[in-house]
């Protein structure tokens, strides 16, 4: 599949062939990775049955080609920052302090005119020709020109001659063009290897090339009349409904006589604070409404920050988010991996908001996050979104309590059970955020503030080249915003804290990815626990207007013991029965009952030997960019889907040993493969001989490098560290020693 750029139509799983007992993925649907994103649903189809132990699967393909109406982009290669300060200067407004909601809207408009002003004036529209193929030549034209003059005298001759001369011309044409395209593109790749910003789109483009954005959104069936829906503006209503619905109702008898103190107060926002989040933003990240991108704040921060500055401490001071911050466009992406994309939910969205009302969140998302680390307002094992922390320190608490079980030497097991919230940004009931911000010493201005921002929202939902008119929204956090992910931490760290109160059980969150593992005896008494901290965690969702998915939940049981374990031991629960699996799959690690890793490992592979493919399109032993660029792509792109969380799985066997020699034998190889593509060596070249003439530390090497650098990232925060499993004491043991002795790295 990988050497051939094929997809699986089918979900992962899907049964399709039984014999008796025997029930296996035998049958499978490929496509082209182009055709992925245009399979309308791929499902195993009873009603067709003939009687067969293989199962007969249905794949429905929309081939439709749908013209949209081109959009004019800007091309902010040929930016004139000399003329976009000058007139951006011309434009602004005096500084001022608005004093009332109404001034302040005014002002920001100002503001915003000003800088589309200047961007009309130093910035041109691209013209792409939709026509226009790269390395596409007059002698292209003329030898097609050719080979379809003779088809058409063979058509009326019908002689071998005739035959033979349109077979010879046809032949000719596509030895043409496959050449002066294949030359177009090396010399493509080589301009850009002279830039290191270009040779990294370029790097995207090789990544992507097979899977590129759907132009068209398949027909949509009406929740309620089961009707196929194909008109743009009726499917805008469809997932307006879809994801923006009514939240359920938040129980708030809790908080209505709810008193706060220790409330931390913040300073006034600095033209520093400012700068800084300008010049973090990504450049070229599509533009909200307004169509101003962060390049354009960038180019004219030394002039927009001051009154930027401005208008964030009246906002703040006012308590009221202005009204061009609060509008949005959503378009509608599709959820990788679902059978049936006629389904609303197999969808989700992505607002684009303006980026001058970004620059303030962002502002505030970073003071939320001081807050949060300075005065330890949030549980230590909510991990995601947080300074000094990662996935991997996620993943670490998780397996070092599994290897601590597994340590007493009485045969103890683990089971972790993974949550999954229903939409978790769009249920967000905002009267409980308001309150768990105040409960968790969040000043009145900022949760002022932020209420502000969160009400009477505008979006205007964008899908198949149309844009509806816009909804008016007061539910949930809106995804893209950078407070989104604080703000969420903050909303669910009660359910982090009801679910470690039970003395054999642990829970670990990373944004709305949540998981409890409970360790005991038997797997009918960690069930049993597990089964009780699931009732605290309902008993959450119904104040945090929360609803679960019991169908998308994981259980799996950990261990290694030889005596008789009950490894199909289930959860009972008021949604039904939670079966256990061999596998899951938490923060893109697939964790397996034994923690040896094998099921990880192919997902390395698979994943890797893309991407190696991806870079055979660079660059070759004659042509494309050097080796000293492929390297750089190589460490950039491959080497960390390699290493990804590295330091938990390398430990498989627990007898001394980092890794198994499979395992070992399969990263080698895909090394192996990558280094044959950088330097353009012969295929027999022996693997020790490509890392020394690449420069490229062998795997081992990489493995121990990227475990030291783990321990010093843990070991930085004595709080982490802890929580992870890893302890310091007195006798200052070596990053090396470290490493070998914590028996989950």
């Amino acid at each position: 599949m990988e050497d051939f750029n094929l997809g699986s139509t089918l979900p992962p799983g899907t049964i399709t062939y039984e014999e008796r007992t025997s029930r296996t993925t035998i049958d499978l649907c490929l496509v082209t990775v182009g055709l992925v994103d245009r399979v309308v649903r791929s499902q195993v189809d009873r009603d067709l049955d003939h009687d067969s132990d293989h199962l007969p699967i249905s794949t429905v393909i929309d081939m439709r080609i749908q013209q949209l109406d081109a959009t004019p982009k800007r091309d902010w290669k040929r930016l004139d920052e000399a003329v976009y300060n000058k007139a951006l200067k011309q434009a602004l407004p005096p500084l001022r302090r608005p004093a009332n909601k109404t001034a302040l809207n005014t002002y920001v408009q100002e503001i915003v005119g000003a800088i589309r002003g200047a961007i009309d004036k130093a910035i041109p529209y691209s013209r792409p020709s939709d026509r226009i193929r790269e390395g596409w030549s007059e002698e292209c034209r003329a030898v097609l020109a050719e080979a379809k003059r003779l088809k058409r005298v063979h058509s009326q001759r019908q002689t071998g001659e005739s035959w033979e001369a349109y077979r010879a011309a046809r032949n000719h044409k596509a030895r043409t063009i496959k050449k002066a395209l294949r030359n177009a593109h090396r010399e493509q790749v080589e301009q850009a290897a002279k830039s290191p910003e270009a040779l990294w789109r370029l790097v995207k483009w090789a990544k992507t090339r097979e899977n590129p954005a759907p132009v068209v959104t398949p027909a949509i069936q009406h929740p309620e009349t089961q009707q196929a829906v194909t008109d743009p503006a009726k499917k805008a209503d469809i997932f307006r409904d879809t994801f923006f619905p009514v939240p359920p109702e938040a129980d708030l008898e809790d908080i209505r006589n709810a008193h706060y103190d220790n409330q931390v107060d913040m300073p006034s926002v600095t033209e520093k604070e400012v700068r800084d989040a300008i010049r973090a933003a990504s450049p070229l990240k599509a533009p909200g409404p307004d169509g101003i991108i962060n390049k354009a704040l960038q180019a004219g921060s030394a002039q927009l920050a001051s009154h930027l500055t401005r208008i964030f401490n009246q906002s703040l001071q006012l308590g009221y988010c202005p009204a061009h911050f609060r509008e949005s466009t959503t378009v509608v992406l599709r959820k990788p991996g679902k059978d049936d994309y006629t389904a609303p939910k197999s969808y989700r969205p992505i607002a684009l908001m303006n980026t001058t009302g970004k620059i303030m969140d962002a502002v505030i998302a970073r003071r939320l996050s001081y807050l949060a680390e300075t005065y330890h307002v949030l549980p230590p094992t909510h991990m995601g979104g947080r300074k000094m922390r990662s996935t991997e320190h996620a993943l670490h608490a998780v397996t070092h309590k599994i290897y601590e079980a597994w340590s007493h030497n009485t045969g103890r097991v683990a089971s972790l059970l993974l949550l999954d919230v229903s939409g978790a940004f769009d249920n967000v009931s905002h009267t409980r955020l308001l309150h768990d911000l105040r409960k968790r010493r969040v000043d009145e201005k900022t949760v002022k503030w932020i209420a502000s921002f969160l009400s009477n929202r505008h979006t205007s939902i964008a899908i198949d080249g149309f844009r509806s008119t816009a909804y008016q929204i007061n539910t949930g956090i809106p995804q893209g915003s950078p407070l989104s992910p604080i703000l969420y931490l903050f909303y669910n760290a009660d359910l982090i804290d009801k679910c470690n109160q039970a003395p054999d059980a642990m829970s670990t969150g990373y944004i709305d990815d949540v998981g409890i593992l409970a360790w005991g005896q038997t797997t009918e008494q960690t069930c049993e626990t597990l089964g009780k901290t699931l009732e605290k965690a309902q008993r959450w969702a119904s104040t945090h207007a929360s609803v679960f998915a019991p169908n998308k939940f994981q259980l799996t049981h950990f261990t290694r013991s030889r005596k008789r374990i009950n490894t199909e031991a289930s959860i009972h629960t008021e949604w039904g029965e939670i079966r256990p699996e061999a596998t899951c799959k938490y923060l893109g690690l697939t964790i397996d009952a034994k923690l040896h890793w094998k099921q990880h490992t192919e997902e390395i592979r698979r994943k890797a030997t893309k991407t190696v493919n991806a870079l055979s399109c660079l660059g070759g032993s004659n042509w494309g960019a050097s080796l000293r660029d492929l390297r750089r792509i190589y460490e950039g792109t491959v080497l960390p889907q390699i290493m990804y969380a590295c330091s938990v799985w390398s430990n498989a066997s627990m007898k001394g040993k980092l890794y198994t020699k499979s395992m070992l034998n399969t990263l080698q190889s895909i090394q192996a493969r990558a280094a044959r593509v950088i330097s353009g060596a012969y295929r027999a070249t022996s693997r020790a001989a490509l890392d020394v003439e690449t420069f490229l530390l062998p795997i081992e090497q990489q493995i121990w490098k990227h475990n030291s650098h783990t321990v010093v990232r843990l070991l930085s925060s004595k709080n982490i560290a802890a929580t992870s499993g890893f302890q310091t004491n007195t006798a200052q043991p070596t990053v090396a020693d470290k490493t070998r002795r914590h028996t989950s790295s």
